[in-house]
């Protein structure tokens, strides 16, 4: 029981420094992160808010994963639901300075890119499921056996590049973020003893069906 209860802790803090180092970054003021200049252009095509647009493309790329075979856990539902929770109660904490010293925003964008890339980590390390792009890197990565770094990057830098032509706007933190985020998780994953390749996902029904043996076997 109080394994499962610190896999759960460890979900959710990863899920905290995601959403720490995505309003760090916002805070550095370098420009958007990658996701969100294709959220924008998306925003600007069609007309809807940019949270709708983060939203819709979400459940698409949940779809995507959940053809390619990707399993969905109770930490992609819980990534859903508190990434933007966590990242609406530091905004409204407000404890993250800005900076008007263009190299103190240099080092806040590459702290929130640590922030970013430890809770990504985190959380995936505990195998109750992955955030949908998060899950799209997994599957990729065992597709084409290339390294984390290869595949994050790859990923980030078609986001930005389909974005900024849709007319989002992008700035030298887009790029930053794109070329460094990817090299940051695999080093994690390597310093970790975590193999992405082989790292399974329970999906929610065997998530549920192991939380009860645990409590079971507790009582």
């Amino acid at each position: 029981m109080k394994k499962e209860s610190i896999r759960f802790l460890k979900l959710f803090l990863g899920l905290f420094y995601c959403s720490l180092g995505c309003v760090t970054i916002l805070k550095s003021n370098l420009g958007l992160a990658p996701w969100d200049v294709l959220h924008q252009g998306i925003s600007k095509v069609t007309g809807i808010t940019i949270g709708q647009a983060s939203i819709s493309l979400g459940v698409i790329i949940v779809l995507m994963d959940i053809f390619l075979g990707q399993p969905i856990g109770i930490g992609t539902v819980l990534n859903f639901i508190f990434i933007g929770l966590f990242m609406d109660l530091i905004i409204f904490l407000d404890f993250i300075p800005m900076f008007d010293s263009v190299f103190l925003r240099i080092i806040e964008i590459l702290i929130g890119i640590f922030f970013y890339s430890y809770g990504t980590f985190l959380y995936m390390k505990q195998g109750m499921g992955c955030g949908p792009r998060d899950g799209f890197m997994q599957i990729l990565t065992k597709k084409f056996n290339k390294p984390v770094s290869v595949i994050k990057n790859g990923i980030e830098i078609v986001a930005f590049v389909i974005g900024w032509l849709l007319g989002g706007k992008l700035g030298i933190g887009t790029i930053a973020t794109a070329l460094i985020m990817g090299i940051w998780l695999q080093i994690m994953f390597k310093v970790g003893n975590v193999d992405i390749k082989k790292l399974h996902h329970r999906n929610i029904k065997e998530e549920l069906l192991h939380l009860n043996k645990v409590i079971r076997g507790f009582e």
